[in-house]
């Protein structure tokens, strides 16, 4: 290309670039001059693209345009010799556009001018090394924000140590507004969320607590009735939490017995004062009416979904089956009594043993363990009866504590 035909060239076409009027090959000076030829055409039918071709050293330094379109230039409100310096210092964030994801989402990576100062020869080494570069870019337009799309194909023409970017640029400031504006609903939606979460979580607590105030409530009045003040479903409850725990039972099943337990005797509210406190032995009529506070309690806890109720009308109906089947209501036996019944029957007659009635006395905490021992395999399931003697450092000390 002689000097009077790069001056016209560059007066038709604009051109400002460095690759024409250089010193490099005629056949990279053809293929740049041919592709502007090209481009320009693209704008003067219409094309909605906007196209440019960017040019750098492969060893580094600064970017530049050989071409850029005059759209481009009403879009930034600058020429092509200063079209580089716009890009740098208009900029605010870049975005990383990913097409994998369904649909195709903005990975808001944002990087400030220093920091893409920095990463700007990684950058164009990976675009090198992968043929192409995609990406959206937001500038600061007469203080108005103008998103760019970027598609660029890469071409290092090594003989020269030229790379060429071939980019075609698309204005998505309605699509990147609405992203934003969507990006700022997750957000709210997000933050109500949690709110939210939190709310349920609190009137979930709520609830819980006032649910184990009417069982306490209710355990407490059946104690009442039976002339206890409290203390032997305190103590009961935590003998259940030392065994269970000791069993196995996970930490939320361990909850759960340790608040059901003090439920164990509330059908108890509806057997007549005359037998519960009467102070010597019973009679078969009187024991049979005593039995049915099983039944009773059974009854007022039924057909609740509570796991905490369901639990508690568990125990409350069986906890007086005895291992060898003799027990009652239903004569179970074995490993058909529930586990939770099981461990309550344990500690039920351990504290009764060892807690004054107004028709014994207590008794002392050796004889108790013994009473426990001798009725293995009989009453109580004998491995619970082992764990039970492995606690007993355990037993005695809420044995003796003051509640």
């Amino acid at each position: 290309m002689t000097e009077n035909t790069l001056a016209h060239f560059c007066k038709r076409y604009r051109y400002t670039g460095q690759v024409l009027a250089g010193a490099y090959s005629p056949e990279l000076k053809k293929s740049l001059s041919q592709a502007i030829v090209h481009l320009e055409g693209l704008g003067k039918i219409g094309s909605p693209i906007i196209p440019y071709i960017a040019a750098w050293r492969a060893e580094g330094g600064h970017i530049w345009y050989e071409y850029t379109g005059p759209r481009l230039h009403r879009l930034l409100g600058t020429k092509t010799a200063a079209l580089s310096d716009a890009v740098r210092t208009n900029i605010i964030t870049r975005y990383l556009y990913k097409t994998h994801k369904n649909p195709p989402s903005v990975d808001r990576i944002i990087r400030d001018r220093q920091q893409l100062d920095r990463m700007r020869d990684a950058l164009r080494r990976r675009a090198e090394r992968g043929g192409a570069v995609e990406a959206v870019y937001e500038f600061d337009v007469n203080g108005k924000p103008l998103w760019l799309k970027d598609l660029a194909r890469i071409e290092s023409h090594e003989r020269d140590g030229i790379v060429l970017s071939y980019g075609s640029l698309i204005n998505v400031t309605k699509e990147m507004r609405l992203e934003e504006r969507l990006f700022e609903l997750q957000g709210e939606l997000s933050f109500h969320k949690d709110n939210l979460e939190l709310l349920v979580a609190e009137r979930t607590k709520d609830l819980r607590q006032a649910q184990l105030d009417v069982v306490r409530r209710l355990a407490q009045a059946a104690a009442c009735r039976d002339g206890d003040t409290g203390s032997h479903i305190k103590r009961l409850s935590r003998y259940c939490a030392i065994l269970g725990r000791s069993a196995g039972l996970s930490k939320k099943a361990n909850w759960i017995l340790f608040h059901a337990v003090p439920m164990h005797d509330i059908g108890k509210l509806g057997i007549d004062d005359s037998i519960l406190r009467k102070p010597g032995p019973l009679s078969f009529q009187e024991f049979e009416v005593i039995k049915s506070h099983c039944q009773v309690g059974a009854e007022l806890l039924q057909e609740s979904s509570s796991s905490l109720l369901q639990v508690a009308r568990s125990i409350a109906l069986t906890h007086h089956e005895r291992w060898d089947g003799s027990g009652y209501p239903q004569g179970l036996a074995r490993l058909q009594i529930p586990l939770a019944s099981r461990i309550t029957s344990i500690c039920d007659v351990f504290d009764a043993l060892t807690s004054e009635r107004p028709y014994k006395p207590a008794w002392r905490f050796e004889d108790a363990v013994h009473e426990v021992k001798r009725l293995k395999n009989i009453y109580f399931d004998p491995k619970l009866v082992d764990l039970f003697e492995k606690n007993i450092p355990k037993i005695k000390r809420v044995c003796q504590s003051p509640l």
